[in-house]
């Protein structure tokens, strides 16, 4: 059977005036405090040809545990008022960071569309949280991406591997890094514990980075000084480097879940690289 389909014409998808609305494109930004400025697009969705439009917007830190201020951590261009002459599209509210060289946490504000001069309706986006993220942390220097050198005590050279990591400061605990990637793992990061006094990266054993390899959940231990075992109750620590360096050897991965729950993955010797 055959269905076909007729028509005159192709009649051309059009926009329902009527749905005409204001909305910011995204919900979240974030941006380092010594960047130099960031547009952070608005938007009305208008047929072409709407008469012009103005949307109104209010700067709010309500609900935010560590507000951005004003005048102090950024200033903004448009004061309040964004026009589109041409009734649509996009226009940018531009925000500029003020650096400073104190350690102050992240912090953050809100923009939130008020009104319009049309009477438009709020998109689902009508708020924007905008995220400042301190370049003083104290952990700055072990802060972004890496490259890892994991090398095998089971058989070097031939079982080693490489990993892309990411490091990211823990908002809970200034003194502790979230690492995600490990052995290309996307489960939620595991954690480490920096000790700039004598200059340690430590983990808590037994962190899940999940089924990287096929055979099961692993968990990341102390490797035993043979690199045949792992050491349940022991933490994993390992040194770090004013350069960004970090290396850790003994890392441990143990198979903990499945067919094959118990049987240790291998040990490796790592160098993380930062780049």
């Amino acid at each position: 059977m055959v269905i076909t389909f007729s028509s005159c014409k192709n009649d051309p998808i059009m926009f329902d005036k009527s749905k005409t609305f204001v909305a910011f494109a995204y919900s979240s930004v974030s941006v380092t405090e010594n960047s130099n400025s960031i547009d952070l697009p608005l938007m009305v969705a208008a047929v072409k040809g709407s008469p012009s439009v103005t949307v109104n917007y209010e700067v709010s830190t309500e609900g935010i545990s560590n507000p951005a201020i004003e005048g102090t951590d950024y200033t903004i261009d448009s004061e309040g008022l964004v026009s589109f002459p041409d009734g649509m599209g996009y226009a940018a509210i531009t925000i500029h960071p003020i650096d400073n060289d104190q350690f102050t946490g992240n912090k953050a504000f809100k923009l939130v569309i008020t009104s319009n001069s049309k009477g438009y309706a709020n998109g689902a986006l009508s708020e924007m949280t905008v995220t400042l993220k301190d370049d003083e942390h104290p952990l700055a220097k072990w802060i972004g991406s890496y490259v890892v050198s994991a090398v095998s005590y089971a058989s070097p050279g031939d079982y080693d591997e490489t990993w892309a990591v990411t490091t990211e400061p823990d908002e809970n605990d200034v003194n502790s890094l979230l690492i995600s990637g490990v052995a290309g793992s996307e489960l939620d990061p595991i954690k480490a514990t920096i000790n700039l006094e004598e200059m340690t990266i430590t983990f808590a054993p037994g962190q899940s980075i999940g089924d990287v390899y096929g055979y099961g959940n692993i968990a990341v231990y102390k490797g035993a000084g043979a690199g045949d075992d792992v050491v349940l109750d022991e933490p994993l620590t390992g040194t770090i480097s004013e350069d960004g360096t970090i290396l850790i050897d003994l890392w441990g991965e143990l198979i903990t879940d499945g067919q094959y729950q118990g049987y240790l993955w291998d040990v490796f010797n790592t160098s993380w690289i930062k780049q």
